[in-house]
């Protein structure tokens, strides 16, 4: 730019003296060597474009397509996470409300097992109180009976004794069949 306002000043004290071309010997600038040095810089910014700077831009948009691809990864990740933590906390409390109910179902199961096991104990208790009160009876009755059995053994045996002094043998015989009778009769 600073270039361009010297020719500018330059071009202007030239109108008044002389001609352009007299002037731009005078600074030494040739028109062939500028039209070469703008083909020059034309074809080195074409070139910087081409090589340079487009695939900078390639690059940059690249990086930034990874970068929002990376944070959508992470908003992604994070939204998994939370859907996660609901998923756990979702489970954690049905695993809760199944573990209450198992607790609940044991209990119960347990209750009627206890009181299952009470009753099955008090009918076998029961039981036994039946058999040992019949086997008291029947132990009692035969008591009884060789309690009769010895008191009827005596009474003939006694009742032989007395008759043999004093009885004849026709009333012996009459109480021994009496008695024997009486014995038979409490068998």
């Amino acid at each position: 730019m600073l270039a361009s306002l010297t020719i500018l000043a330059v071009a202007e004290a030239t109108a008044e003296t002389g001609s352009i071309s007299e002037l731009l010997g005078t600074f030494g600038v040739d028109g062939r060597v500028i039209i070469a040095q703008a083909l020059n810089f034309i074809v080195v910014a074409v070139l910087l474009w081409f090589f340079a700077f487009k695939p900078v831009m390639t690059t940059l948009e690249t990086r930034q397509h990874k970068i929002a691809e990376g944070l959508q990864f992470a908003e992604d990740a994070k939204q998994q996470l939370a859907e996660a933590e609901k998923q756990k906390a979702e489970i954690m409390r049905q695993a809760n409300t199944e573990s209450q109910q198992i607790l609940l179902t044991a209990r119960d199961k347990a209750k009627a097992f206890e009181e299952k096991m009470r009753a099955e104990t008090a009918a076998q208790i029961e039981e036994m109180r039946k058999r040992a009160d019949s086997a008291n009876e029947m132990e009692r009755q035969k008591m009884i009976s060789e309690v009769k059995n010895e008191i009827a053994r005596l009474v003939v045996l006694t009742s032989a004794r007395v008759l043999q002094s004093e009885l004849n043998d026709d009333e012996k015989s009459r109480l021994n069949q009496a008695a024997t009778r009486e014995v038979a009769k409490l068998n």
